[in-house]
């Protein structure tokens, strides 16, 4: 026992200073670069900064604002257009440096001038994350990228999401960025950063965040199919199924997020319709998650909260399918106070269960804080307090496999409890003394050939025998030297039939056999012969002082619906009656 609970605590100190390193992790991980300088009045100064040393530049800061005006590089020659206003970058569209207040959808030119060493023949690059709803770039006053169409009214403007990333050579010591923009149909409208760096730092970027999010969906897909196996093995049990929908959610999300692989897949997706897949992957994934945890703890889990967690769930993607999303975007933040409700509720569920010290609770707590932090995190990104990454996938990474970890677990140890019990009902059907089958395994063994060949038409023959002068070996040499001699009659017996035959003790000197596909007179006096010739090798070589014999009967079995399994063993029965009838007789003569 005490050897049990060191154990466990071992265990439990393993995943609190995982979880500590992993919290270490999650606030390190976007400290470790360089910041680059940050724009003022819009020009940035990086005529110091070493791209191959630094890594990329965040272009972040204040951008030259023009709101309401569609401008092109043409525009700013010789400085006759002068900045009334700034925006800082990145940011939610909403107020300007000055605190003026921007409108929710418009138009409008930003501007930034790039200060660099100059003399450089390097091919530079540029990617852009979201900027409002569509955008046009110049870069030294070409036209290198766009997303969507901008326009001047709904009517015109396109929206779309996707990221761009342009190359250029510079050979002077500024650059000029020039980002055309316009929102008429995302009420949320967001300029995130803008990432300047060399051709190699920008490809490499994106092909590492697309490789991050591909292993990420399809370790998420793999999850939701193992889980659905799982489900499908023991369908009584409804968390696997629970789970594996959730996973499939989580890998559609993250194909909507990140860097956007839906746009590789179908570069022409609706702007509607991509706003309200990525609305709905939160709205129906959380109540799988909800009733995922339900099933892992059904005692301390309310089902009133269930049925509501449902029932708010149902209706607010029912509002985001049929309205537009100046409507049901401001359900979002509701929605958001809603789940961290029901997550502080589980929390506190699973720390309960923690302090029960229920089987895998502690992995789950796990799991589900780290799923927390990083959740709070891209609240509060979502927001536009945060300006960081997105960290939620990696949550859900690591939530989902620990509660795969967990739900293996719990199988596991199912499937041990079940070899148990198959270990445990194999002594029911075994024969203590000879280790053949007994009376009862018999029954079930026999019985269930007899019925497949009533299907199949198989046939075979049943052999009924009976040790010879047991009672003698008994009374002369005494039980233990019976007790071998019933032994020995098991080993001959199962010896002279095929492995493919049943082979059982029904009594105390009585044995019976089945020899499948054999069902004619010739082939089993064949066998009767062999066990007796067996039986004779036998007393050559035992050196005991008596001799093992026994008398046989058979029926040969050709099953028939007139026909029944216990009719066979009474022809076998019969048959062996008559030939101790005949040994006695003998006996007596002699």
């Amino acid at each position: 026992m005490f050897y049990k609970n060191n154990l466990l605590r071992k265990k439990q100190n393993m995943i609190i200073l995982l979880l500590i390193l992993t919290i270490l992790f999650l606030c390190g991980c976007e400290g470790k670069k360089s910041i680059a300088p940050k724009a003022s009045q819009g020009i940035i100064d990086l005529s110091n900064w070493n791209f191959q040393k630094d890594g990329l530049a965040k272009l972040d800061g204040q951008w030259e604002l023009y709101r309401g005006e569609l401008l092109e590089p043409k525009d700013f020659k010789n400085n006759n257009k002068k900045p009334l206003d700034f925006f800082k970058v990145p940011n939610s569209f909403v107020n300007t440096v000055n605190n003026n207040k921007l409108p929710k959808f418009g138009y409008g030119t930003m501007r930034l001038v790039i200060k660099t060493k100059g003399n450089d023949d390097s091919l530079y690059g540029i990617k852009t994350q979201s900027i409002l709803s569509a955008s046009k770039i110049w870069v030294n006053g070409q036209l290198v990228a766009s997303s969507g169409t901008v326009g001047k009214d709904a009517n015109t403007a396109i929206e779309s999401f996707e990221h761009q990333i342009a190359f250029f050579k510079n050979d002077n010591r500024e650059i000029e960025l020039v980002i055309q923009t316009s929102n008429f149909n995302n009420v949320t409208g967001k300029i995130q950063s803008v990432f300047l760096g060399t051709d190699t730092q920008i490809k490499r970027a994106y092909i590492v965040n697309v490789a991050s999010d591909a292993f990420i969906i399809g370790c998420l897909f793999i999850m939701g199919i193992y889980h659905f196996a799982l489900y499908y093995k023991r369908r009584k049990y409804k968390a696997p199924l629970y789970f594996g929908v959730f996973c499939l959610i989580v890998a559609l999300r993250n194909v909507l997020v990140g860097e956007r692989i839906i746009f590789d897949v179908f570069p022409n997706i609706p702007f509607n319709l991509f706003n309200k897949i990525a609305y709905l992957t939160v709205y129906i994934g959380i109540p799988f998650i909800v009733m995922f945890f339900k099933e892992l703890f059904t005692e301390e889990f309310s089902f009133k909260m269930v049925r509501l967690m449902k029932i708010v769930s149902l209706l607010i993607s029912l509002v985001t399918i049929f309205t537009n999303i100046e409507f049901y975007e401001t359900f979002l933040i509701y929605y958001e106070i809603w789940t961290l409700v029901l997550f502080i509720y589980i929390l506190f569920i699973t720390i309960k269960a923690v302090i029960k010290k229920k089987q895998g609770a502690l992995m789950i707590l796990f799991g589900f804080i780290v799923f927390l932090i990083t959740a709070f995190h891209d609240m509060i990104l979502h927001a536009g307090l945060l300006h960081t990454n997105s960290l939620i996938p990696f949550g859900f990474f690591i939530f989902i496999f620990s509660q795969s970890y967990m739900l293996a677990a719990k199988f596991s140890d199912a499937f041990v409890k079940i070899e148990k019990l198959v270990e445990e009902n194999k002594a029911v059907y075994i024969d203590e003394l000879t280790g053949i089958l007994n009376r009862r395994g018999f029954y079930e063994q026999g019985g269930n050939l007899f019925k497949a060949a009533l299907i199949t038409g198989g046939r075979s023959t049943l052999f009924f025998g009976d040790l010879n002068k047991l009672k003698t070996i008994n009374d002369s040499f005494g039980h233990k030297e019976g007790d071998e001699a019933i032994r020995s009659t098991a080993h001959l017996l199962k010896n002279t039939f095929g492995k493919d035959d049943i082979v059982a003790r029904m009594s105390g000197d009585e044995f019976i056999a089945i020899s499948v596909n054999k069902a004619s007179e010739e082939e089993a006096k064949k066998i009767i012969e062999r066990v007796n010739i067996n039986f004779h090798k036998h007393n050559s070589s035992s050196n005991k002082p008596y001799e093992l014999s026994i008398s046989m009967g058979y029926s040969i079995c050709l099953p028939t619906v007139n026909t029944t399994f216990e009719e066979l063993i009474h022809q076998a029965d019969t048959m062996l009656y008559d030939a101790k009838t005949i040994i006695k007789n003998n006996c007596s003569t002699s």
